[in-house]
């Protein structure tokens, strides 16, 4: 692994200098990964107007993420730093498994996060009663589930001959579990994620442009109507009208409109977090089968260690993406800096 571009005086000096530096940038990378994970997850924690079906997906994603930062990242930047690998031969197939885990159970959270977006715009009134609390769970744990299915292969055997030298460590390029992960992993859950999206984007552009026209139609007991909206103040007058005449507030257009326009909004929010996901991951999963499957495409190590980080790189980014994107969320992670923690219902 040694570099012989200057003199032998010089390489060590240079190689130290170079583990020095690469050591505090993932050092400081992993830190804030972990800080930020973790925000996430009191963010939700500690408000309760936050513990929402939704969030469920999104404490998953963050869950997945903070395992990966404390279970795979330090060695895999220690791995980086030293040039080899120090704990063996079958805590590296472990690290290799676990690994493959925490990233497929974060983009398994991301197609589950797409489904529930999809649900809670075309169907925003009736989400409540078809997302429930105990559905979600379900969904969490079947994410986790077919995770462990994908990622368990290489610890029974699916996987190349292990390299003579115990401090060598890699991924598994065993041609079809690398074909199988990749798929089950990636590629299947990016074309549902992805469907799911131009399904929203499809629905919420017609529902936005129903409103803007003034019409939106509704199917009730199996026939169409069609509700006049005055859209400028449909939030104060006619939640004020249904209440003076007693009517069911969840009935009126104000308390639609506000739905539509929460799911709305929250659709927007993870689908940035989609997008970088797809930016970040989207080249591992390009070279790896095509690595795999035809030698002569694998690329040079120094670009795939590049690629292979940049993998890593997402899961810090949410905590990022987050308060950005979400006024709440930007809330709740300020009052926890703060030390702040609202338990208590609003």
């Amino acid at each position: 692994n040694s570099n012989e571009t200057g003199s032998d005086l010089d390489s060590p000096a240079l190689a130290t200098s170079r583990a020095i530096i690469v050591g505090l940038i993932l050092g400081a990378f992993i830190l804030f990964a972990i800080v930020g994970n973790i925000l996430v997850i009191l963010s939700v924690a500690c408000n309760r107007h936050l513990r929402i079906p939704t969030n469920y997906f999104i404490i998953n994603l963050a869950i997945a993420d903070l395992l990966l930062s404390f279970t795979v990242l330090p060695f895999s930047a220690t791995l980086e730093v030293l040039g080899y690998w120090v704990l063996g031969r079958i805590f590296c197939d472990i690290w290799a498994a676990v690994d493959v885990l925490c990233c497929t159970a974060s983009i398994l959270s991301l197609c589950a996060i797409s489904i529930d977006r999809y649900i809670g715009v075309r169907y925003s009134l009736q989400y409540p009663t078809l997302v429930t609390r105990r559905r979600a769970i379900l969904a969490l744990l079947g994410v986790w589930v077919l995770s462990m299915v994908i990622s368990i292969g290489p610890l029974l055997g699916w996987k190349e001959p292990a390299p003579q030298d115990d401090r060598e460590c890699r991924i598994t390029e065993e041609p079809f579990y690398a074909l199988f992960s990749s798929l089950g992993s990636f590629y299947i859950p990016l074309i549902v994620i992805l469907v799911m999206y131009c399904r929203v984007y499809i629905v919420a552009k017609r529902t936005t442009r129903n409103l803007e026209a003034g019409v939106m139609k509704e199917m009730s007991n199996s026939k169409e109507l069609t509700l006049r909206i005055h859209y400028k103040h449909v939030h104060e007058d006619s939640l004020n009208n249904t209440k003076s005449k007693g009517h069911n507030p969840r009935n009126s257009l104000a308390f639609k409109l506000l739905k539509f326009s929460r799911e709305k909004k929250a659709a927007k929010t993870l689908g940035i977090v989609v997008g970088m996901f797809i930016l970040c991951w989207l080249p591992f999963f390009i070279v790896l089968p095509l690595g795999s499957l035809f030698s002569a495409l694998k690329p040079p190590e120094t670009i795939f260690k590049v690629i292979f980080w940049l993998g890593y790189f997402n899961s810090c980014l949410n905590p990022i993406i987050y308060p950005c994107s979400s006024k709440e969320f930007k809330r709740a992670f300020i009052q926890i800096l703060r030390c702040q923690c609202h338990r208590r219902k609003q």
